[in-house]
């Protein structure tokens, strides 16, 4: 009896492309909220143990501290992986990541420029919520690209 050919299936180049970056964005993502969960406690912990003066300028008092600088070093590295975050998203037009990434950006962002104005004057006290309001809103940010419900188009 003749046996007929066995032939692979059609693979879906653009689906398989768009899976494999949808799989980047999400560890991504992961790393991002572990990464700003780390952020928060450091910020937590210089806002504990570091001596900063009621007013005025904090950037002398915070010099000598390794703490404060391994949250300032974070603080930069955050901005350029979420900026990276946003990049892949646009290139592999992922809509939900590229929302979720656009909110992390902003909230990183708004974190960093505040840490900057509070450093800048330590009595603001608007500075020192709006780094913890922006830390929140990055989490929620990529926790959403995470926790996304996957539609299928079958």
């Amino acid at each position: 009896m003749p046996t007929k050919p066995i032939t692979p299936p059609a693979v879906d180049q653009a689906a398989t492309a768009q899976s494999s970056t949808s799989t980047g964005l999400r560890s991504l993502g992961a790393a991002m909220v572990v990464i700003l969960l780390g952020e928060l406690l450091l910020g937590m912990a210089n806002a504990l143990w570091l001596q900063l003066p009621d007013s005025g300028s904090g950037w002398a008092a915070g010099s000598s501290s390794g703490l404060l600088g391994i949250h300032m070093l974070l603080g930069l590295a955050l901005v350029v992986l979420a900026i990276w975050i946003a990049v892949a998203a646009v290139r592999g037009r992922d809509r939900t990541w590229l929302t979720a990434s656009i909110v992390g950006v902003v909230g990183i962002l708004l974190a960093f420029g505040s840490g900057l104005a509070f450093m800048g004057q330590t009595s603001n006290n608007v500075a020192s919520f709006c780094m913890a309001l922006g830390c929140a809103l990055a989490i929620a940010g990529y926790t959403h690209g995470l926790y996304r419900i996957p539609t299928n188009s079958h």
